[in-house]
């Protein structure tokens, strides 16, 4: 008898008796399937897992633990098999939409903060940062005049090029820069070359491990994920195995609870522990930073002052395993060469322990060793760290004068008492060459009394110094968008007390003011002040008296951005900025986030500062006042900034030239509703509507209508003229006129 040959059908998949979104090929041979690896792979089955190549023809019934049920009718097949050999749905816990890939437009700002005070030797001083941005990166300096009567100079600080991929996740540096570090190394700076790892380029990454909570639905349920009993996911998920990824909330050690629903939708639960700690890197991941060049001395100081020897210096991490992180750390110059490396291990559930060791050679040969723990439970949490070094060790800091710590200290121990109750112990150990050491310890205790006042009792004690102690009560009060405070106490025998009120400007805009008084050792002072936030900046004008010796001070601090051929006042802008045009329209409410930042000005300009930059930016505008006849084409945009640059995002407000038009025949009479009508000039069509009235757009100052129906053929000729208050005319009646 003939092999019946095999037959592609698609069929609809079900698993275990549950619907899926899947259509997939099978081949069908008398009631028998096979599919392809690739295809079965592409329906949720973990064929590397079962070792079915993705070209192979498999039948079903030859795959372990896997039946089936074809219903040639219907095209379906319903498929039975272990959620072991499913793939598990990931679900990302956070929920967050992707994020648009960075935009940046070009242009030039100057970041101001102008200072002055009454005292006779002191100088007038102005910081500037002057930025130029475009698509290529980021040209900064900054530096200080200084403006007084014997001396009058400019220090410079820091000038670079920046130019960042969020792809790669890299950022290079040209110029002025901060050398990378470790816990147990030390940065730097210096002028020259800077490649480095940059996460912040990616604000939704997670780069430490987190918990993936998994799990298996019998039917299509709900999922929620509590830690330490606070529901930290909620969502819902289909029939199988599903995985619940990147469920933020806690740092530490923690009690998960994976809840779903049965066949019978009575509630399954699952428990297991967690601990976490943002200094490891998950698995696979790394980070880096290399620089090469000169070490800056004087910085503050003088403005062009580098060593001559050029220096090296990198800085690596990566995640072995979810448990282990890997560190290293290089530095060298003529005459001194550093190299270490550290490793942070978690152990288990019971915290992370961090250990590091590092030598020097050349000049100065010596050794560096680092050892701590930590542990943080919401009951108490626990770090210990340590690091010593021998008397000859150094590194590149040292080298330039700063010694290194031949012991350093830290011991921690909070506790949370409940009820907003808290108390924590700390020590601290410094000892430097030629330094008496210091051994600090300090207690403090904190509670809250309400919703809006806080009490704090705390106390310190240097150890190497039988001498040096204090103590201080601390009383904080919130009072609607007033905050008091106030503090007594002494210190090394002698008595201390200070009290405050403060009320900041709102972030729209608006006035605050601040006063404070207190006494210390050998006087008292008191001084009140009075701040102005706006628009185009922020003025500050205070007055200082201290043991009888009364001086004023002046700051004002802005920011000049030049973009889109005007030039435009704002706040002082640290990171990104968008410019917003409203066309030639003045007074519109622009919101960032829901919240009103400002209006444009006269030019139809806004600056609107301290965006996120490489995230999600949300700019609207209000229209409710906007004349009648003005045409918004977007009252929303979503814009994702670079790093320190400015967008210009333009809302696209016209004023329109239209009008209603009431159209007449050669009699007076209205003509028929539905008459199509066409504008001549700009070739819009319209129709006649109730009342014999039309709506024309693109009107110019002499139009004609040409309107067409059954037995009608005529034309409507008239002249318009833009009202000055915005609105949309009323016009007519016109006559129309056959042809």
């Amino acid at each position: 008898m003939a092999a019946v040959s095999a037959i592609d059908v698609y069929l609809t998949v079900s698993f275990n008796g549950q619907r899926s979104p899947y259509i997939a090929r099978f081949q069908d041979q008398n009631g028998r399937l096979s599919a392809r690896g690739i295809d079965l792979r592409g329906i949720g089955i973990d064929t590397p897992a079962l070792g079915i190549p993705d070209q192979e023809h498999v039948p079903l019934d030859q795959i372990p633990g896997l039946t089936y049920r074809f219903d040639a009718a219907a095209q379906e097949v319903d498929i039975d098999m272990p959620d072991r050999y499913r793939v598990a749905r990931r679900i990302d816990g956070r929920g967050l939409a992707p994020t648009a890939a960075a935009t940046t437009g070009r242009g030039f700002l100057i970041n101001y903060d102008l200072y002055a005070r009454t005292e006779r030797n002191n100088p007038l001083a102005l910081w500037s940062e002057q930025r130029y941005f475009d698509q290529y990166g980021v040209l900064s300096n900054t530096g200080t005049g200084y403006l007084q009567r014997d001396l009058s100079r400019y220090v410079r600080y820091d000038t670079s090029w920046t130019h960042s991929d969020p792809e790669t996740l890299t950022t290079r540096q040209l110029g002025d820069t901060i050398s990378g570090s470790l816990a147990w190394s030390r940065s730097i700076r210096m002028a020259g070359f800077q490649w480095r790892r940059n996460f912040s380029l990616r604000p939704d990454l997670v780069t430490f491990p987190m918990p993936a909570f998994g799990g298996s639905a019998v039917v299509p349920s709900s999922v929620d994920v509590y830690i330490n009993n606070i529901r930290r996911y909620s969502g819902d998920v289909p029939s199988g195995p599903f995985v619940v990824d990147n469920v933020a909330g806690i740092t530490g050690f923690g009690q998960a609870n994976v809840i779903t629903r049965d066949a019978l939708g009575r509630p399954v639960s699952q428990s297991l522990p967690i601990y976490i700690d943002t200094r490891l890197l998950a698995e696979g991941m790394s980070s880096y930073s290399v620089e090469a060049g000169f070490l800056r001395r004087a910085y503050g100081w003088r403005s062009f002052d580098y060593k001559d020897d050029p220096a090296l210096s990198a800085s690596w991490q990566y995640g072995l395993s979810n448990a282990v992180t890997a560190e290293a750390h290089g530095e060298a110059t003529t005459g001194l060469y550093n190299v270490g490396t550290g490793v942070l291990a978690k152990l288990g559930m019971a915290g992370v322990v961090n250990a590091s060791v590092a030598g020097s050679a050349g000049r100065s040969a010596g050794l560096q060793v680092g050892l701590g723990y930590q542990y943080v439970d919401p009951r108490f949490s626990i770090d210990l760290q340590t690091l010593r070094s021998t008397s000859a060790y150094a590194d590149l800091a040292a080298n330039d004068g700063i010694p290194v710590a031949r012991a350093s200290d830290r011991a921690t121990l909070a506790l949370p008492l409940g009820g907003g109750q808290s108390v924590s112990f700390s020590y601290i150990g410094q000892q430097y060459p030629g330094v008496e050491a210091a051994h600090i310890g300090s207690m403090a205790y904190s509670t809250r009394l309400g919703n809006r006042a806080t009490l704090t009792m705390s106390a310190f004690q240097d150890f190497s110094d039988g001498n040096s102690r204090g103590a201080f009560l601390s009383l904080g009060i919130a009072l609607d968008d007033v905050s008091v405070n106030a503090t007594t106490g002494w210190q090394d025998g002698e008595p201390y007390a200070n009290a405050s009120a403060i009320r900041t400007p709102d972030y729209g805009g608006g006035f605050g003011w601040g006063v404070q008084a207190g006494t210390y050792a050998s006087g008292h002072y008191e001084q009140g002040w009075g701040r102005y936030l706006g628009r185009y900046g922020e003025v500050t004008v205070g007055a200082q008296r201290f043991d009888g010796r009364t001086t004023g001070e002046l700051d004002v601090n802005g920011a000049l951005v030049f973009m889109d051929g005007t030039a435009q006042a704002s706040r002082r802008i640290d990171d990104s900025f968008a410019l917003v045009s409203t066309g030639d329209e003045a007074d519109v409410p622009v919101l960032h986030q829901n919240r009103v930042t400002g209006h444009t000005g006269d030019s139809g300009y806004l600056v609107v500062p301290d965006l996120n930059s490489y995230q999600t930016n949300t700019l609207d505008i209000d229209g409710l006042d906007l004349p009648p006849n003005a045409h918004v084409t977007a009252y929303s945009r979503d814009i994702v900034p670079q790093w320190q640059s400015g967008v210009l995002v333009k809302f696209g407000i016209e004023r329109e030239a239209a009008a209603t038009v009431l159209l007449v025949d050669g009699e007076g009479k209205p003509l028929p509703v539905g008459a199509r009508v066409v504008h001549r000039e700009s070739g819009s069509q319209g129709v006649v509507g109730y009342g014999s009235q039309t709506f024309v757009r693109d009107l110019v100052d002499v139009n004609h209508l040409d309107v067409r129906a059954q037995n009608l053929a005529c034309t409507a000729r008239f002249a318009f003229e833009a009202p000055d208050d915005g609105a949309l005319p009323r016009l007519g009646p016109v006559a129309c006129v056959g042809r």
